[in-house]
C-alpha cells in the first residue's frame, strides 16, 4: 500500500479542503486506501451489513473516511495499520466510527515505550556527561538530547535549555507516533547557530575569562590580553 500522505501532503492537519482537486493518480491511491481499510474493517467485524447494508451507505462513508483522515494527518502506513491493530484488538462486531478509528491510529507515547518530556529532559541531563556510554530509555531520547546538544544540556539554565530540549523532543516523539523516520530533524530553533563542542568551549572560556576582568575592574583595559595580564600580576603580588 502506497504512503497515505501522498494524496494528503497538499493540507495541512485540520485544513477541510471544499473541493480538493485531486489528479487522476491521486484518486486511483485514494480508491485503493479506502479499500482497503474497509476491507480489513469488514473482515473484522461481524456486524458489517448493519453498519452498511447498500453500496450507497458504504460509498459514502467511504468518502467521508478519506475526507476524516485529511483533517487529521492521518498520513502514514504506520497509523492506519496501528489503527486497525487497534480495532482488532476491540474485539467488537460493529465497524467504528471514523472519529473512534482517527483515535485508534493515534498510539500514546507510553504505548511506544516514549517518556513524557519532563522525564526525557532529566534523563538527557543525566546522560550528557558520557551520552555514547549511558544506557537510554528510548532512541528518541537521545536524539533529542543530541539535536539540543550535550554540552549545551550540561552547562545552560533549565529555563533556558529545557523549551529547546522539548521542543526538538516533541518533533522526534510526532514523528515517530505517525511511523516517520527521525534522521532529518532540524538542528536548531529558529534564528539560533548551531557551533562546534571547540566554539562552544572557546565561547564558554571567553566569556569566564570576561566575568573575571569585570570583577577585578579591570574593564578599562584595551584588550583581554592586558586585563588578564594584569588579573596575574596581582595574583603573583598577593602569593609573595
Amino acid at each position: 500500500m502506497k504512503r497515505i500522505n501522498e494524496i494528503t501532503q497538499r493540507f495541512q492537519p485540520g485544513q477541510t479542503p471544499a473541493q480538493p482537486k485531486f489528479t487522476a493518480e491521486d484518486k486511483q491511491i485514494a480508491i485503493k486506501l479506502i479499500n482497503y481499510v474497509f476491507q480489513k474493517l469488514k473482515g473484522c467485524c461481524t456486524a458489517w451489513k448493519h453498519t452498511y447494508p447498500d453500496n450507497e451507505s458504504l460509498n459514502l462513508a467511504k468518502q467521508e473516511w478519506l475526507t476524516g483522515f485529511i483533517e487529521n494527518g492521518i498520513s502514514t502506513d504506520f497509523q492506519i495499520h496501528y489503527g486497525l491493530k487497534n480495532v482488532r484488538k476491540q474485539g467488537k462486531a460493529f465497524v467504528p466510527t471514523i472519529g473512534d478509528f482517527i483515535k485508534f491510529c493515534q498510539p500514546k507515547l507510553e504505548e511506544l515505550g516514549l517518556p513524557e518530556a519532563e522525564v526525557a529532559y532529566r534523563e538527557a541531563c543525566r546522560h550528557s556527561h558520557e551520552p555514547l556510554k549511558a544506557k537510554w530509555s528510548h532512541q528518541a531520547v537521545y536524539e533529542a538530547a543530541k539535536q539540543t546538544g550535550f554540552f549545551e544540556l550540561k552547562s545552560m539554565a533549565e529555563k533556558h535549555i529545557l523549551p529547546v530540549f522539548t521542543r526538538n523532543y516533541d518533533i522526534i516523539t510526532k514523528k515517530i507516533l505517525k511511523g516517520e523516520p527521525i534522521s532529518d530533524i532540524p538542528k536548531a530553533l529558529p534564528g539560533q547557530v548551531q557551533q562546534t563542542i571547540a566554539e562552544r568551549n572557546k565561547a564558554y572560556h571567553d566569556q569566564q575569562q570576561q566575568q573575571s576582568i569585570q570583577q577585578a575592574g579591570l574593564s578599562h583595559l584595551n584588550n583581554k590580553t592586558d586585563a588578564m595580564a594584569a588579573i596575574k600580576g596581582m595574583l603573583n603580588r598577593g602569593a609573595q
